[in-house]
């Protein structure tokens, strides 16, 4: 097993990038425009804060 924990956590820092993104793309999209144009950005937002969740618990077991 790979024991350099290094890629694991760009991974971990790349969901939770993509997660603030994604939720400030929504807030912004909602307030100018609606909900109805802006929810995928919310969806967006969920999936990549539970993948990054999991990669969170993944990189602390292996440690």
């Amino acid at each position: 097993m790979d024991t350099n924990p290094k890629p694991s956590k760009a991974r971990e820092l790349l969901w939770l990038a993509v997660a603030i993104l994604s939720l400030s793309a929504g807030i912004h999209k909602t307030i100018f425009f609606s909900f109805k144009e802006s929810w995928y950005f919310y969806l967006f937002f969920l999936i990549s804060l539970i993948l990054y969740k999991i990669h969170h618990n993944l990189r602390k077991k292996e440690e």
